[in-house]
């Protein structure tokens, strides 16, 4: 008697769990396939900040002051500052892609920057990976209310001027190694007319960067568009 009530009982249980069984898988796999769903388009949303970016650093560019000079025009701009405006917003490695790729772009429209636009894009991009390894050195790959001003102005700097040295070391190497020239007239022609103009640069891109950063960031927390660009 007690076998066949035992039997009974883990016959009706068997069923009731196989009963249940087909609406919990679909419920499973239709939460994986959402899960999966979501994912790409957070994917595909990230990419699109990504391109925005982009084409805001390569836009950045034609804001400028060509200045002649005897030995060449130099250009005050403020493309670093939205180089740096990326890193702020979307951390050092998409920052640098996004201020790399821009201004790689932006040199592609002009024939004297052409055959060296590839060196512009890893400066550009170092420039940002650093920015950005400065700001969210704490391991937070966010820009979140725990990230202060001074962090931002701090690493704003430090990218600035690391592009600075790289710029002069560039310049030596372009035309002492590439073209021969004397390392006296290079240095004439760099610390005269190319450093100035470099610094001038920076010291622009520090404030552009900070400021826009500090204005849009409340905006695209505010519209729930934060987290594509990574910021918590």
């Amino acid at each position: 008697m007690k076998e066949q009530l035992s039997f009974l009982l883990t016959k009706s249980i068997t069923e009731n769990i196989m009963w249940f069984m087909p609406p919990i898988n679909n419920y499973v796999l239709s939460a994986a396939k959402g899960n999966e769903v979501d994912n790409k388009q957070k994917k595909l949303r990230s990419l699109v900040i990504l391109g925005l970016m982009t084409a805001a650093v390569f836009a950045s560019n034609y804001i400028q002051f060509v200045i002649p000079t005897p030995i060449g025009a130099t250009r005050i701009h403020i493309a670093n500052g939205i180089c740096l405006l990326s890193a702020l917003l979307m951390g050092g490695f998409k920052g640098g892609i996004s201020a790399g790729l821009g201004s790689f772009l932006f040199d592609l429209t002009f024939p004297e920057y052409v055959a060296t636009s590839w060196v512009t894009f890893i400066m550009k991009f170092l420039m940002a990976l650093i920015c950005g390894f400065v700001v969210h050195i704490s391991g937070k790959d966010n820009t979140g209310s725990g990230i202060s001003v001074l962090r931002k102005i701090v690493g704003a700097v430090i990218g600035s001027v690391s592009y600075v040295v790289m710029y002069i070391a560039k310049q030596f190497i372009e035309q002492c190694l590439i073209l021969g020239l004397s390392v006296q007239a290079v240095a004439i022609t760099t610390f005269t007319v190319k450093l100035p103009a470099s610094l001038i640069n920076a010291a622009l891109a520090v404030p552009i960067a900070v400021l826009l950063h500090s204005a849009l960031y409340p905006a695209l927390k505010k519209a729930g568009l934060s987290d594509l660009f990574g910021i918590k």
